[in-house]
């Protein structure tokens, strides 16, 4: 067995480049979408939270609902629209929330 090493790698050129050509730029839009989030409907069976001190509607899925509604308290028919008393996602007080199942 021979030991072959780096010879199979291509060589650095150590010429300057040629007047009048650039080096390839990076591609910072490429980059960038690479490591977004795209805006993207909710998943299904996912609850939308409107909170009525910060105004604010947020999506959650089940999951989340489940450690935004420990301790909470539901009053459907003693309250008007916000009947349920929970953590808001947005402003992350304990308020009145209107809680509704997106399809």
């Amino acid at each position: 067995m021979s030991e072959q090493g780096f010879d199979r790698l291509r060589r650095r050129s150590v010429d300057p480049p040629a007047a009048g050509v650039r080096p390839a730029a990076s591609d910072p839009m490429g980059r960038r979408a690479l490591y977004s989030v795209a805006e993207q409907p909710p998943a299904l069976g996912a609850v939308e939270i409107e909170c009525s001190r910060c105004g604010q509607t947020t999506v959650v899925t089940p999951r989340a609902l489940v450690g935004l509604a420990l301790p909470s308290l539901h009053l459907p028919f003693l309250r008007g629209r916000h009947s349920s008393w929970l953590r808001c996602p947005a402003c992350r007080r304990r308020t009145w929330v209107h809680l509704g199942l997106r399809l």
